[in-house]
């Protein structure tokens, strides 16, 4: 007997949608789901983000590199603070909380333990996903990279909010540049970054007392 099918909405979505995970570089607007604080062995330390956009799908976790084992900035420490422009949040406090990852091992969610920022979390903001590709033991791995933020709202970046621009002009002439390079290449596992250009707007270095919002 030939199977009868009810409509389900969420798979009607998800055939024009790509499915539940984000695989393509472009702009995308919506939520982080998840925000929380890493350090590696190396002393490294990060703040991972997981990436929900209105359509359902969902990137992540996309790393930002923020200082070193010495302590020193990174370039993703500017783009956090450039995240932190576009939500308007003066100050990231660290909190313990709990992370819902995917466990590779049992096909299931899990939840972790993770020192969190909510101020980062459930606040609609825009994107810019950058991909990169990577030869690793003979084959071609891809990943996403959070290249630059914007306000969902007016497509202001990070300059344009703190020097109150009332236009929006930086987040249009990054996508120019970004049209020609959605995707670059590091050769070999252990190879450096290639280097990427700063993104127009993404620094938010005049963070002091003067912040234009409360």
């Amino acid at each position: 007997m030939a199977r009868n099918y009810d409509l389900n909405t969420t798979a009607a979505k998800e055939a024009n949608s790509g499915g539940k995970r984000i695989t393509e570089p472009g702009v995308y607007v919506g939520i982080f789901r998840a925000a929380w604080a890493e350090t590696n062995d190396k002393g490294t330390e990060s703040v991972g983000l997981f990436f929900q956009s209105e359509q359902g799908q969902e990137a992540g976790p996309l790393m930002l590199y923020t200082h070193n084992g010495s302590g020193k900035e990174l370039p993703s420490y500017k783009t956090l603070n450039a995240i932190m422009a576009c939500l308007k949040v003066r100050k990231l406090e660290a909190k313990p909380g709990k992370v819902s990852f995917f466990d590779f091992d049992t096909h299931s969610d899990v939840l972790r333990d993770k020192e969190t920022y909510p101020a980062l979390v459930g606040k609609r903001i825009g994107i810019v996903l950058q991909g990169e590709e990577q030869e690793y033991q003979g084959e071609l791995k891809k990943r996403l990279q959070l290249a630059a933020p914007f306000c969902a709202e007016t497509r202001r970046m990070a300059v344009e909010i703190l020097d109150q621009k009332t236009t929006a002009e930086a987040l249009d002439r990054y996508l120019t540049w970004f049209e020609s390079n959605k995707w670059r290449h590091a050769k070999g596992a252990k190879a450096a970054p290639a280097r990427r250009a700063e993104p127009v707007g993404a620094g938010a270095d005049g963070f002091e007392d003067d912040i234009p919002f409360n």
